[in-house]
Order: C-alpha cells, then structure tokens, then sequence
C-alpha cells in the first residue's frame, strides 16, 4: 500500500522530470515526442483543476448560504455568476447540427444592372448587418429598409457578409458572375455561444470588465492609504525607500517638471537602473530557487506534492 501511494507517484515523477530535462540536451526525436504527449496530459490535468475548483466553489459556499452565514447573499451572486458564464460560455451551437451564416445563390436572365455588369442583392436577416465586396469599405446590408443592390464587374468576387459586434456567424464565400447575372447573398448570421459568443461577450465587456476596473480603481486608494502608514522614516533603509518614492511619484506626476525640471530624468535613472537592479537580482533568485526545487523533485528530496508533511 505504501508502494502505491507514495513511491509509485514519486518515481513517476522522477521520470517526468528527467524525460523533459532532457529533451533540452539530447537531440532526439523520441524525446520530442514524448514531451509534447506530457505536456498533452499536463493541459487535460489543468482542465480536470477546473473541474475540482468548481465542485469546490459549490461545496464551500453552498453550506454557507444553507446555514444563512454572514454575507451569504454575496456567495449566492458568487454561485449564480460562475453558473450563468458556465451556461453561455459552453458552445451550444457545436451540439448538433450547426446553424448555418446562408448561402449565395446566381441566377441566371435576371440582368438588373446597366452597362453589361452583373447585380449583387443582399437578404440580410438583421438589419445591422455590414457587406465587404473584395475586401473594400463595408456598407450597411440594408438601406433605408430594402436589401443593399450593388453592380459587379463579370469575374470572380468575394464576399463577407458579417455582424459589426462579435458573437454571430459570418458568411465569407467567393463566387463568379457573368454579365447579366444576379447573385443573392441570403445572410442568416446566427448568434453564437461558447467563449467567443456573443452573450458571454457581452457579459464579459458589459458586467465583469467594469466591475474589473471598479475593483483596481478603488485599490488605487487602499495603495495609497498603505504607502501613507509604511512609509516612515523609521531609519534610513526606510528613509532611503520613502525619498525614492517621492521622487518618483513627482516625477511621473505634470507638476514634478515645474517643481525641477531635471526631475523626470532623475526619475527614469531610479527606475532604470537601481529598480532594475533589485528587480533582476529578485528575478534570478526565483529562477534559482525554481531550480533547485525541480531538482529537490526528480531526486525524490522534495515530496510535498505527494500530500506529506
């Protein structure tokens, strides 16, 4: 039992790690390969990830709004917010038969146009809808309440019949018209769902990205309020930390030039060598520290991920 539950994952994961540690050095086939069907497995565990930590949202909140706990209302928003994107962001339209964008049609003997010329009528079902003709400037596929007529030199064309917002389908075809001929663009663009729907589009532009900026535009001020109590000249690491601030905040802000006028350039210098010093010397010490824990991991020295202690 012991084997199964903490040497057989273990030596597993040994393995893994030597395998992807050297396809960087030994230039083989099979070991390209091999990464790329880990790293495979590694996407399907991070969609399973979401799974659990979906089940989990329920079952840590769920108890609470049963129980009527403190602020259970904000968990119910909680639930019903990550049910709806669920809901509008699963492709429905993939389940079945796909709605189809229309089709064009080319009839023969209906010559509306002058000049030898053929005739182009677009039957759009949403009034909104805009045309491209070989790529050109889009008009509006319905005018003034009638289907957009546009004349076509005989040859081939293409034609993008398409929603100005995202979230419908699109109808993209290329067709060839002889002189006299009439081609139809019936346009049904249907709405879509899934990521690039439009209800979760909109949703996303309209209900989570103003409540996204509400969010960081307030922390702006909690920043504020923490920089304001830490910032204190306690000795003079500290009194060298809150100088450089001041400096730089003067120096990004319009008044900091009125006030000196070598000030931004003497905040650029801070911000490009001393910060980027700091920066890249914390940098290498995360770098060094990922390694040697990926290390501690292929040689069995490291085993927290194994649920030890």
């Amino acid at each position: 039992m012991n084997l199964v539950k903490k040497q057989l994952p273990l030596l597993i994961g040994m393995a893994v790690g030597v395998l992807v540690l050297a396809e960087f050095y030994v230039p083989a086939s099979w070991l390209d390969v091999t990464r790329e069907e880990l790293l495979t497995f590694a996407q399907i565990l991070a969609a399973a990830a979401f799974v659990l930590g979906g089940v989990n949202l329920i079952q840590v909140n769920y108890p609470k709004i049963r129980r009527r706990e403190e602020d259970w209302q904000y968990k119910v928003v909680l639930l019903a917010g990550a049910a709806i994107m669920f809901a509008v962001g699963f492709p429905w339209q993939d389940i079945g038969e796909n709605p189809s964008p229309g089709q064009v049609t080319v009839v023969d003997g209906a010559a509306a146009a002058s000049g030898g010329a053929a005739l182009l009528r677009v039957e759009a079902t949403r009034d909104n809808a805009l045309v491209k003709v070989d790529g050109g400037s889009p008009q509006r596929a319905v005018v003034d309440g009638r289907p957009l007529e546009l004349e076509l030199q005989p040859g081939a064309h293409t034609i993008h019949v398409y929603m100005p917002a995202v979230g419908y389908g699109e109808l993209r075809t290329e067709l060839e018209v002889a002189a006299g001929q009439t081609a139809v663009a019936r346009a049904e663009l249907p709405m879509l769902w899934g990521p690039s729907g439009r209800v979760r589009t909109w949703l996303y532009n309209y209900v989570f990205f103003p409540c996204q900026a509400t969010m960081f535009s307030l922390l702006a001020f909690f920043i504020a309020s923490a920089a304001f109590r830490a910032f204190r000249a306690r000795n003079t690491e500290a009194a060298l930390l809150l100088g450089a601030a001041i400096i730089v905040l003067l120096g990004r802000a319009p008044i900091g030039r009125f006030i000196y006028d070598a000030l931004p350039e003497i905040t650029n210098w801070i911000i490009d060598v001393p910060n980027n010093a700091g920066r890249r010397a914390i940098m290498m010490g995360a770098a060094l520290g990922g390694i040697v824990t990926g290390l501690r991991v292929i040689l069995g020295l490291e085993r927290s991920h194994l649920g030890s202690e």
